[in-house]
Formats: structure tokens, C-alpha cells, sequence
């Protein structure tokens, strides 16, 4: 269908025109107790308990595997640069300690790729009842789950990750490098 007023075309079941609003002839306004669709994925966090609940299980599953993998990394690291200091004095000791806390980041990528791949969830994921799935409904492979984790490299990268998957789709359960490889989380309890 088209705009009888400016000519553009509608979408299905518009009852104005987005355009110039227009009326639609023949088109009747949903009942006021029809939910409406979500916009995106911000708009479903905001309204949905489900999507809220989710999020929150899969923020805690994430500060879990990040305790799982950085408080070792962190004492191993702290022990091996400390003994540095003593050989080479403070900036030695903090170019050795950046260093090793940089490759921590690569140590969580696969950590994650390791255990979707072989089970499909992480630690954090398991113990909240998430699983991470392709289009296929498997597990990912290798390639699928290092793409949907290298934004754990950096904090801010996975925060952007996030808001830009939220913000372009309507689905509010894929981070924007899960839309890319088509892969989910979806929970496994009943």
C-alpha cells in the first residue's frame, strides 16, 4: 500500500502514514489493550520483566567467569612482577605487570571460546541456566565464539557491544558482535 497524500510506502498494518501522517483508509487502531511491538532492544529492557531478568543473570554470569579467570591471573602475575621489582625497581615492575594484565583480556576470549565450544556456556552461563547457540541451535564453533568475544578485550568495547546490538535490533538477547555471527544466548531453564 501507498500514501494516497505524499505517495510513499506504508508499512504493513500502518494506520497513519510515518511520513506525513496521514490516516489509512480502511486501517482501524488496535485495541488500547493491544501490547505494541518493541522498537528495539533498549525498548524491551525497559518494559519486560523477562528481558530485564535476563540480563541481569547474564551480567552476573559474566562477573563470575571474570572472577573464575582474573583473581588467579592476578596473584600469579602480582607474584611474578613483585619478584621483578626487586631486579629492576618500580618501572620495571609496572611495565611487566601492564603487560601481563593486557594478555589477561586474551586469556578470558578463550576461556569463553573454550567452554561455548565445547559446552555451549561458560561457568557464569551454566550456573544461570544460559547457553550460547548459532543459527543452527548448536553450540558455536571456534570462529563464531572468538567473534562474539573480542570485545571482552576491553571493557569499553564490550559495553559499545551491547549498547549497539540493543539499539539495532529488537531482539534484546544478542550483544551487536552476536548479531553479526548469528549466535544467541538463550536460557535453559523451563
Amino acid at each position: 500500500m501507498f500514501c494516497a497524500k505524499c505517495g510513499k510506502e506504508l508499512p504493513a498494518g500502518a494506520i497513519v502514514c510515518p511520513f506525513c501522517g496521514t490516516p489509512v483508509a480502511g486501517a482501524s487502531a488496535p485495541p488500547p489493550s493491544a501490547p505494541t511491538a518493541s522498537v528495539s532492544g533498549f525498548d524491551a529492557l525497559t518494559k519486560d520483566q523477562k528481558a530485564q531478568d535476563y540480563w541481569f543473570r547474564r551480567v552476573i554470569a559474566f562477573i563470575i567467569d571474570a572472577i573464575i579467570v582474573y583473581v588467579p591471573l592476578s596473584i600469579i602475575t602480582f607474584l611474578v612482577a613483585f619478584s621483578y621489582f626487586f631486579v629492576g625497581g618500580f618501572a620495571f615492575y609496572a611495565l611487566f605487570y601492564g603487560t601481563y594484565t593486557f594478555l589477561w583480556s586474551f586469556i578470558f576470549i578463550l576461556y569463553n571460546v573454550v567452554m561455548e565450544t565445547s559446552s555451549g556456556a561458560s561457568f557464569g552461563k551454566r550456573f544461570f541456566n544460559l547457553k550460547v547457540v548459532n543459527k543452527s541451535g548448536q553450540n558455536p564453533t571456534a570462529g563464531e565464539s572468538f567473534i562474539r568475544n573480542i570485545s571482552k578485550i576491553y571493557w569499553l568495547l564490550l559495553i559499545l557491544d551491547v549498547i549497539v546490538g540493543l539499539a539495532t535490533t529488537k531482539a534484546y538477547n544478542q550483544k551487536y558482535t552476536d548479531k553479526l555471527e548469528g549466535t544467541s544466548i538463550t536460557s535453559t531453564k523451563p
